[in-house]
């Protein structure tokens, strides 16, 4: 009984957390019951974004959900406001106080810090950075988070090889221990309650997700069984090869056609869910009861002061350098290089919405958190050699 009633909170959560619209709910008994549901996260949409798009896009996807589904406008995330307690909050229909989730980087009192020894781990005194963000991979710096797959920065497709197990791209050197154990505590241990994924899974159900680092295998819940096929390229990564001799480059948040062209790796992913294969296309599992994805271009569209952007409604064509970020200066409209990314999501949606079968699926649209403020003069931005863009 307690697990139907966190699942209900769940999907009640991820229908109003941050922005929310879902295609329309059949609550007439009579007719066929969903099988499958498509989460998808547009990290840092405000609603007034997704009304100023709609609202010049009346054909649009986007306004096609918004006409035909159900919209919560007045939805909020959890607080504080994050991708780490925002996903967290939709997959479990929990509050960082209920979930233990209130940030990728945090404090516990009951833990120790990484690297300590099994030989201390009895006298050591409790107290440890809880950091589950992309700093705990095998190597932050690859795409594929240290897997070391052939080839990949001469063919990025070749992601498609990345593991659905992201927990085995994670150095548990890098985590922090439990002084009971004395082993490394995995992200999906530090959570308290369970998640969608999870009850799902239980009950024989497939489970799919694509997310941005490997530290979201969190979503997987306390069991570490809940999504059956995790892809989660690494955003924060070189866009070049880290191996050349000039070392690391930018992330992949550092431009937003960058930024696009990461969020399609894991389109493809949903598509190949669509189809019923896993997320590289192989195989024939099914496709996934819960699965989805979030996008990033938004979010970054949001925060760059300058980048380059796409000019073609399709984002096929010409690319255009040095455009502004954000917002209008009085933040009445998204900036030309925030117009890209909305029409991108709004895009790569109409081909996701195209691929399913709708007379069984229900889509689920929202935004776990929206970050930057539509005011660009409230907006203050911190660079420290730490700092990361996607958060």
């Amino acid at each position: 009984m307690r697990a139907t009633r966190r699942l209900t909170l769940a999907v009640a959560l991820s229908l109003s957390c941050g922005l929310a619209t879902s295609a329309r709910a059949d609550d007439d008994a009579r007719q066929p019951r969903a099988k499958h549901v498509l989460l998808v996260s547009v990290d840092g949409l405000h609603q007034a974004d997704l009304d100023w798009f709609v609202n010049a896009n009346p054909a649009s996807t986007l306004a096609q959900l918004v006409r035909h589904g159900v919209a919560y406008r007045n939805a909020q995330t959890p607080f504080p406001s994050d991708s780490f307690p925002g996903m967290v909050g939709q997959a479990t229909g929990g509050n960082p106080r209920t979930t233990g989730i209130y940030y990728d980087d945090a404090y516990s009192r009951s833990l120790l810090p990484a690297g300590t020894t099994a030989a201390s781990c009895h006298s050591a005194k409790p107290g440890a950075e809880v950091y589950f963000a992309e700093v705990i991979a095998k190597d932050l710096n690859r795409l594929d988070s240290g897997q070391g797959i052939p080839g990949l920065y001469s063919d990025f497709t070749r992601i498609s090889q990345l593991t659905g197990h992201p927990q085995d791209l994670i150095n548990p050197a890098l985590l922090p221990v439990s002084a009971q154990t004395c082993q490394p505590v995995y992200p999906h241990q530090y959570l308290k309650v369970n998640t969608i994924f999870e009850v799902a899974h239980k009950h024989g159900l497939r489970t799919a997700w694509s997310d941005k680092h490997a530290a979201y295998e969190i979503l997987n819940g306390p069991s570490g069984q809940g999504i059956d096929d995790l892809f989660a390229p690494e955003i924060n990564s070189s866009v070049s090869d880290p191996s050349l001799p000039a070392g690391p480059g930018n992330d992949w948040t550092k431009d937003n056609t960058n930024t696009q062209r990461y969020d399609s790796f894991k389109v493809q992913a949903v598509l190949n869910w669509i189809k019923g294969h896993d997320h590289a296309g192989n195989g024939s599992p099914g496709t996934p009861a819960i699965f989805g994805m979030n996008f990033q271009a938004v979010s970054t569209a949001q925060k760059l002061n300058k980048s380059s952007y796409y000019t073609d409604p399709n984002n096929t064509a010409t690319i255009v350098a040095g455009g502004l970020g954000g917002y209008t200066m009085n933040g009445t409209a998204p900036g030309v290089v925030l117009q890209s990314a909305l029409t991108f999501v709004n895009n790569q949606l109409t081909t996701m919405v195209g691929a399913l079968d709708r007379t069984n699926t229900v889509v689920v649209l929202s935004a776990k958190h929206g970050q930057s403020p539509q005011n660009r003069t409230d907006l203050t931005i911190t660079i420290s050699p730490s700092s990361t863009m996607a958060t």
